[in-house]
């Protein structure tokens, strides 16, 4: 079991269950552009690897608690509040993505996937970014 696994099957799950967002991809910096050049579709869905925490068991035994972020991204060319609720919205993605990945552990040999936040990463007029950070664990050996 290795961190990698767990977000390949995070876009997995993301894919099979949110089918309405156009972008469902690892993110690789999409979003460090200029707001009216982002080369993405909208809405727009994102995962990361944000690190792991190591707590030793015995032997050669960690239990490593990984920790992931989905980014959220909504743009709305009809108004402010359409940006936050409705169908394709800030909002429902949230929804949505904590209904497809939280307490899910995707038949892998880890503990079920934790909501552990939801925070604001970005508002402007047209588009809205969000960021869910979850965490899982599982017992590996160095």
């Amino acid at each position: 079991m290795d961190f990698e696994q767990i977000e390949n099957k995070i876009v997995e799950q993301l894919k099979a269950g949110i089918t309405y967002a156009k972008t469902i991809e690892t993110y690789a910096g999409q979003l460090e552009t200029n707001i009216n050049e982002l080369p993405i579709q909208f809405p727009a869905i994102y995962t990361v690897y944000a690190g792991s925490q190591f707590d030793w068991v015995d032997g050669r035994s960690y239990k490593e608690t990984c920790n992931y972020g989905v980014i959220v991204v909504a743009q709305n060319l009809r108004g402010k509040e359409t940006l936050r609720k409705g169908v394709g919205s800030s909002y429902q993605i949230i929804m949505d993505v904590l209904t497809a990945i939280a307490n899910k552990n995707f038949n892998l040999d880890i503990e079920k996937m934790k909501p552990v936040n939801v925070s604001l990463l970005f508002v402007s007029g047209i588009i809205a970014a969000y960021t869910i950070e979850f965490q899982t664990y599982f017992d590996k050996i160095y």
